[in-house]
């Protein structure tokens, strides 16, 4: 474990363990299936149940070499997994079952998840069952937890009791892969409390990406071109990087933003190595020290880990989608609004900023959004300094009556019930 403060070339060190833990877990996991068998999932998920135990185990003398490497620099990366409340890597596999939705909130944030959880069971009615995280007894109160709990199919569940909190203290952004680790589901779509669908989530797991490659990860809007601190960050200790990270806008310093995590779509056994080296980067003094001064939050951190593991991971081949509402100034037409995210198919799912104009200005009645179409950032167009809004070259896509539908219903029912937009007080 690395003491004291980490500079880049500890951070290349630990570049270079976790492509070791990569290569040694191939050795030994992967020698289980042959020819065919190798892409077997319920294979592979099988092979890590009955034979991962020696990873934690803290007498190594009677273990072959190769799983002694193995355990050994498995114990170094991933200390605080164990002995909590998971006490072998079987535990989490055999925990993990079905798909399922994942969102993060505490007090702050839960009038928007309570909102999006609504939309989910009494407007797209999604069968997916929800699972909710906080941390500790004063990061969502009783009342809030049992609002949750009142849905059908929502679990809420304390995630201070599944790891060691002295090593990765998780808060704010860095719970989010954790809470992919410890969640009850295998397929996992974790979202943002502040996240509105138009379409059932169920839909993001028939990507063609994601069934090839167990991820589905969403792009962020192509802002400041040219090198920046991440960028040269980045290039000072990852070697060789995957193909796909080789075209991402970050690498060739298109954008100093490439990954927008307020959806992220991850099947966890397939992806366990990808999703381990997440975890370790947005460890505390990791994040800390390093990580989090070079990029956003916990947003980079996603295709970062998996290159790091070596796994191969789907970014989506759609640009950030902004939809909003058109706004004609003199002979410009302006779209006023939220990122959003549509799929290869063509279908728009959902964005991310709830159903208020600006969730960080104080909401009234007169917060709420107005939208009426959508545009893919395809850098034909130009951001307003705040970037609030985007001036358009060409016509937006207008919501269909679907679209449109959906929206209404979700903004009626927030008239009716105020989860997020106060109720006036009649004097």
């Amino acid at each position: 474990m690395i003491e004291g403060p980490i500079n880049v070339e500890e951070f290349t060190e630990l570049r270079k363990r976790i492509e070791i833990h990569t290569i040694f877990w191939k050795l030994i996991f992967e020698n289980y299936n042959t020819n065919e068998e190798i892409n077997n999932l319920k294979k592979y998920r099988n092979i890590l149940i009955d034979s991962s135990s020696f990873l934690s185990q803290k007498k190594l003398k009677k273990l072959s070499n190769d799983k002694k490497i193995l355990a050994t620099v498995h114990q170094s990366l991933y200390p605080w997994i164990y002995n909590h409340r998971f006490k072998s890597l079987a535990d989490i596999i055999k925990n993990s079952n079905g798909k399922g939705i994942v969102v993060c909130t505490g007090d702050k944030h839960f009038k928007f998840a309570r909102s999006t959880i609504d939309t989910f069971r009494n407007v797209l009615k999604t069968k997916l069952p929800i699972e909710v995280f906080y941390y500790g007894e004063n990061d969502l109160s009783k009342v809030n937890r049992n609002i949750l709990t009142s849905y059908d199919e929502v679990y809420v569940t304390d995630i201070s009791k599944y790891f060691d909190n002295k090593v990765i203290d998780i808060s704010g952004w860095a719970i989010k892969p954790f809470a992919i680790l410890a969640s009850r589901f295998e397929e996992v779509i974790l979202i943002d409390a502040d996240v509105v669908y138009l379409r059932d989530p169920i839909e993001l797991f028939e990507d063609e990406g994601y069934i090839e490659k167990g991820t589905l990860f969403f792009r962020d809007r192509t802002l400041y071109p040219g090198s920046h601190p991440g960028s040269i960050w980045l290039k000072s200790w990852m070697v060789n990087p995957l193909p796909e990270t080789k075209a991402l806008r970050f690498w060739n310093e298109i954008t100093a933003h490439e990954m927008e995590s307020s959806t992220v779509v991850m099947n966890k056994t397939k992806n366990i190595l990808g999703l381990l080296a997440t975890c370790k980067l947005n460890e505390k003094r990791i994040r800390e020290d390093v990580v989090y001064k070079y990029v956003y939050g916990d947003k980079e951190t996603f295709w970062m880990g998996f290159d790091i593991a070596r796994q191969h991971y789907n970014m989506n081949s759609v640009p950030c989608t902004y939809i909003g509402e058109t706004i004609q100034a003199g002979n410009d037409k302006i779209l006023c609004g939220h990122i959003g995210h549509m799929l290869s198919n063509g279908k728009f799912m959902f964005w991310n900023g709830h159903i208020v104009k600006d969730k960080n200005k104080v909401i009234n009645e007169n917060s709420l959004i107005n939208f009426d179409s959508y545009f893919i950032d395809d850098d034909d167009g130009e951001w307003t300094p705040d970037l609030s809004c985007l001036k358009l070259k060409k016509d937006p896509t207008p919501l269909n009556d679907n679209e449109l539908q959906n929206l209404n219903t979700i903004l009626n029912r927030e008239k009716q019930n105020h989860f997020v937009i106060p109720e006036l007080k009649v004097l």
